[in-house]
């Protein structure tokens, strides 16, 4: 997977977007997750959209997406808000990983809410590669716990994990990237499903 060679590359020459240009890449860090993420817990809210995980879009809206899902609109006080640039553990991320929101509204009180504890320091993009990547839902099985259909993900056990990460300046551009690989390859899989439609 593309990802995983930016994501484990050590400090070198990294790829950036826009051709065969390079950039001198500073060194990564590698930090507990402890140090990075912050869990929050923002309720009180029930005037906003409620919002439903993803597994391939992320956090949207329930409403706008045909999402069947009934609750008890009284209880909207006690949902969890979540705003642009978050992410969402909810009980299928031992599939998918976490959901990244880019809009904001409430989800589920059972949902953990995090971000990061100086956002000022990370592009949410980039991490939202990293926390859907193959590579992180494998290890995602270390510390999920159930059998049934839904599975628990222990936030504080998430915590003790290890991440090697770089600054923002190059998070940012490998989020570019990847997003232009994304968009690509989205484009070619049209084009594909056209060519294969009888004439």
């Amino acid at each position: 997977m593309i990802f995983a060679r930016f994501f484990h590359q050590s400090p070198a020459l990294c790829l950036v977007p826009g051709g065969n240009k390079r950039m001198k890449s500073h060194a990564w860090e590698q930090r507990k997750a402890k140090d990075v993420l912050a869990a929050y817990s923002d309720k009180g809210h029930p005037g906003l959209d409620v919002l439903s995980a993803t597994q391939d879009r992320g956090m949207v809206r329930r409403d706008d997406n045909n999402i069947n899902i009934s609750h008890d609109k009284k209880n909207e006080a006690t949902y969890k808000r979540v705003l642009p640039g978050q992410f969402v553990i909810h009980l299928r991320s031992f599939q998918g990983g976490f959901a990244y929101s880019s809009i904001e509204g409430i989800t589920s009180p059972a949902y953990t809410v995090f971000g990061f504890s100086k956002p000022q320091e990370h592009e949410p993009n980039f991490w939202k590669f990293v926390f859907s990547s193959e590579q992180f839902i494998k290890r995602l099985e270390k510390v999920t716990y159930g059998i049934r259909d839904g599975r628990s993900i222990s936030y504080d056990e998430v915590l003790t994990l290890s991440f090697t990460f770089p600054g923002k300046e190059e998070q940012i551009q490998i989020a570019h990237f990847l997003d232009k690989v994304g968009a690509l390859i989205t484009l070619h899989q049209r084009q594909s499903a056209g060519s294969n439609l009888p004439g």
